[in-house]
């Protein structure tokens, strides 16, 4: 009994520290944003609406430099101002910059930002349980074990809800007229506009997967698609 009160308090700590940092985090989120107003972006989220069966696509201009795009459990779509600048000078096509949204809207058709607590969760029981056993196996080093391997547990779920993200996105991209290879590209152009990007997704503990490998596999499902 008293194991299973050690493993449920800080699994019951978790999610309720998950849930209200995800309400503060909306509230902060919302308070440095703005809603996004570009008459040719908002041609384009009608076409994903329509082609998603959704009434609209609401997307907000959060104020940082970096070009990212997110979504929160909440259900809130954000394009940084860094992504947007991006567009209006003309580094990334109209098409690009949707794909970006339209990985957002994968993320939420399948749940990824709802689920994440439940990822965290596990990570939690993996440590716990391995961490106790490999601490009287392995002194000193197997508690570090066990975090890595909670991490992993992580990383590997997250890099998997990308690809999911990426083959929604494709596919409602096709729908909508768009075509796959803009969302291609997009990844592609991150090299440039994100130094540093690509290395970091080859760490076994990184959160997404290289570009380059999604880039492939968004021309890949969208060729097999074609042939079908």
């Amino acid at each position: 009994m008293g194991k299973l009160v050690a493993l449920l308090v800080p699994l019951v700590a978790i999610v309720l520290m998950f849930r209200i940092n995800s309400i503060f985090s909306g509230r902060s989120l919302k308070g440095k944003s703005k809603p996004l107003r570009n008459d040719e972006v908002d041609v384009a989220l009608h076409r994903l609406a329509d082609a998603a069966g959704v009434e609209h696509v609401r997307v907000r201009v959060l104020e940082e430099e970096v070009v990212n795009g997110l979504v929160t459990p909440g259900g809130d779509i954000y394009v940084t101002r860094g992504l947007l600048d991006q567009y209006r000078r003309g580094s990334i096509s109209l098409a690009e910059f949707t794909s970006v949204i339209a990985h957002e809207m994968g993320h939420l058709a399948h749940g990824h930002t709802k689920r994440r607590i439940w990822d965290v969760a596990g990570a939690q029981i993996i440590t716990v349980l391995l961490g106790g056993i490999l601490a009287r196996l392995i002194p000193f080093i197997g508690i570090y074990i066990a975090r890595f391997l909670g991490s992993l547990f992580v990383s590997t779920l997250s890099r998997k809800d990308e690809f999911e993200a990426d083959r929604y996105a494709t596919a409602l991209m096709i729908r909508a007229g768009f075509g796959a290879e803009p969302q291609a590209r997009m990844l592609e152009k991150l090299i440039q506009l994100v130094p540093g990007a690509d290395r970091a997704a080859n760490s076994w503990l990184a959160s997404h997967p290289p570009v380059t490998e999604r880039a492939a596999a968004i021309r890949h499902n969208a060729s097999r698609w074609q042939a079908a």
